[in-house]
Formats: structure tokens, sequence, C-alpha cells
């Protein structure tokens, strides 16, 4: 845990000079030439509230001076923020400035780990007012993309999430985020080994177990780098490993829910802006099922049961224009890959590096379902498939309490 003592000295005499606030604003990927734009649309959120709102704006340059007239938005900076990995040391970076709030006595925090370009009023606005004004604990977001993007979490985290936790939440690993003073110290004091592991995957996951307020804000475009399909397999290890280790950690509590239940949800869909993307390239993506199929049975064979293994195989002979992956499917697959995560029984990422075919050939599937329905229906075939998730989890559960003797 990174307490005050940590942060260098100049940080400390910077935090002594402002003293309090009731705002923390962390802009990861903000250098001191970004400030001008970001403090601009950070007033231009901030003037929309009720009251006047003091802000700390943190930045990822070298120190600069004031920006601001007045003491409305104050600047800091913390260089070690750019270093921050998205998908592994991001969470160290959460800690220090959850730490720098709390030694302003700050109400609320807002972690902007996004590409700058993307940041706007909107996006400030959206993820500050349920803290500041409505008394919610954690806003998470609601991006805006092109169809072929954010795949990863429409195909497996959103899903895969709001099954075993009972909350339909759009993006639950964020990563930019609205917290509370309140559960900000709950993160920040995770005591014991399992604080060294935390990631993004735990944020929502620990706010619906221990029964803080949650919420999601449509923030706007995200802008997604394009997506590189031949090199899936470190992703999918990076982001999926801490997504199957909070399940284990919180197994009695989602076992014992069902169902789920939307959160409060605010702004505007969409943020006003059609966006378009790169096609995929959904023939590439088969060939690179079949050939995963060919070579890593029995990799599979150690996570998948032999009636999914026979699907697969039905799946490897089908058509490319008429290639499908049933949702039942493809959630009993995830479910199988999380109790193979937890149960060891091979190396844990090798396990999750070998679902990468398994996850092109889903993307290929829906990719050619949503052309063939239209991109408008795209978001229909995003809840038809949380729905698949929702109506497998009994066969999870019976898996995760039995997985010897329930072997289908």
């Amino acid at each position: 845990m990174i307490e005050l003592a940590d942060i260098p000295a100049q940080t400390r005499e910077r935090l002594e000079e402002i003293g309090a606030a009731d705002l923390v604003l962390a802009a990861a990927r903000a250098d001191a030439s970004e400030l001008p734009r970001i403090a601009a649309h950070t007033r231009e959120a901030l003037g929309k509230l009720y009251s006047p709102v003091r802000t700390l704006l943190i930045h990822s340059g070298e120190a600069a001076p004031e920006i601001v007239q007045g003491e409305a938005v104050r600047t800091l900076a913390m260089p070690a923020l750019r270093e921050a990995d998205p998908l592994k040391g991001i969470a160290e970076a959460y800690r220090a400035v959850f730490s720098v709030a709390r030694n302003l006595n700050a109400r609320a925090i807002v972690m902007l780990v996004s590409g700058v370009e993307s940041i706007t009023p909107q996006w400030i606005y959206g993820l500050a007012r349920p803290i500041l004004e409505l008394g919610f604990d954690l806003v998470t977001p609601c991006y805006a993309h092109a169809p072929g993007e954010g795949l990863l979490n429409a195909g497996v985290i959103a899903p895969f999430t709001r099954a075993l936790y009972g909350r339909r939440i759009q993006h639950p690993l964020g990563p930019d985020f609205g917290f509370s003073a309140k559960f900000a110290e709950r993160l920040r004091n995770a005591a014991g080994e399992r604080a060294h592991t935390r990631s993004l995957a735990s944020i929502a996951v620990d706010a619906i177990c221990e029964g803080f307020e949650i919420c999601q804000a449509h923030v706007g475009v995200r802008r997604y780098p394009p997506a590189d399909w031949a090199n899936q397999s470190s992703v999918l290890a990076q982001v999926l490993g801490p997504l199957f280790a909070e399940a284990d950690y919180h197994a009695a509590r989602w076992q014992r829910i069902r169902g789920s239940q939307p959160v409060s949800t605010f702004g505007e869909a969409g943020g006003g802006a059609a966006v378009e993307g790169d096609p995929v390239d959904v023939r590439r993506l088969i060939d690179s099922f079949q050939l995963g199929f060919r070579n890593l049975q029995e990799v599979w064979s150690v996570a998948l049961p032999p009636g999914t293994l026979l699907e697969l195989s039905k799946m490897a002979k089908q058509p490319r224009e008429h290639f499908h992956m049933p949702d039942r499917i493809w959630a009993r697959i995830i479910y199988d890959f999380a109790l193979g995560h937890r149960l060891r029984l091979i190396n844990p990422d090798h396990l999750l590096r070998a679902m990468t075919p398994l996850y092109l050939a889903w993307v290929a599937s829906f990719t050619l379902d949503v052309a063939a329905a239209g991109e408008s229906a795209a978001a229909q075939r995003v809840e038809d498939l949380a729905l698949a998730f929702e109506a497998a989890k009994p066969y999870l559960v019976s898996r995760w309490r039995w997985p010897d003797r329930f072997n289908p």
C-alpha cells in the first residue's frame, strides 16, 4: 500500500500548499502540454454542479505553473502515473491517488485512464456528479464505440460479471471510475496477501459484494487502438486471470445470486456521436480457430467437457459464410475455463492463452451475426449474450461445487 510518506517530498510540499480539495481528478495520460484543455473541460463540467467544488487536477507530466486563475482548480504533477500499465500497474497508481485524496480530505476521486483525446466535459461530469451530489460510492463508465471495438468486454467481462454478481454494469473494468472517499479508503486499506494481487477486476466486484452504492454514467466515445487479432493471448491472460481470481475469492457470494438487477444510469447514451471502426477480418479469425482446433484439443480437454468439444468439432466444419457459435456454448466455455483456472490442472497462464482461438471464433460469430442483422442490432446481441450467461449460471454452480461429478 502506498502511504503519503512514499510520495516524493516535492509532492508532499505541494499538497501542504494546496491544503484541501473536494475533488481529486487524476488524468493518468496527460502531460503538462495537455493541461489547458483538460482544465477547461474540468471548469465546464464543474460549472454544471449545484455548488462550487475545489478541485486538484493530477497529471502525469513534469511540474507546471498554475494554469487556472483562482483556487477552483489546482494542479499536481505525478509523473509515475504515466508509467502505470493499464493491465498490471494501474492499481498501484490508483492507490497513490487515493493517498493524495485522503491527505486533502477530498470527498470524491475521478480516475481518467483512457487517452486524453477521449476526455470531454461530459466525461468528467458523468463520473464526478453522482459522487459529489447523489451519494454514490462508485461510478463505472458506459463508453460509446464502434461495434467491432470493446469485444472482450462485451463478450466476456460484462456478461460474466453480470451473471455472477447480479448487477448490470456495462464496463465493470473501467478503467475510468468515480470513487467516494469512503470506497476509496476501503480499497486503499485492502490488507493482507490479497492486497498485492488486486487489479481493476476487483473494483466493481468489491463494491457489489460489500454493499456500496453503484451507478454508471454515459461518458461519450472512447477511442480504442486497432485490435491486433494475431496477438490476443497475452491480453486474455492479463485480463481474464484477475477476473477469474475474483470469482474464486467471492465464490460463496455469487453462488447464492440469481438473475440480475439494473444499476442507476446517468447521461445520454452514445454521447451524440456516430462511431465507425475498422472492419473485422472474419476469415482470418475463423482460420485461427480451425488451426487451434487441430492443435489445442489436448489443452482444451483439460477445461472443456466432451459435450463442448463435440460442439466445437461441428463448428470447425462450418462454411465460413454460415459460421456461428451459439451463446449457450460460449457461456459454458467461459465458465469451464474459469473453473479450469481455479483447479490449476495446468499452468493458469498457459490455459488462458489457449483460449485465444475460441475467443477469436466468438468474435467472428458475433461480427457475422451483427452484419446480418444490421449494426443497430449490436446492442441487442450483447443483451442476448448476457441473458445466455445468466441462463447458464446453474451449469457453472454445479461444476464449481462438484467438478469431478458434474461433467456433461
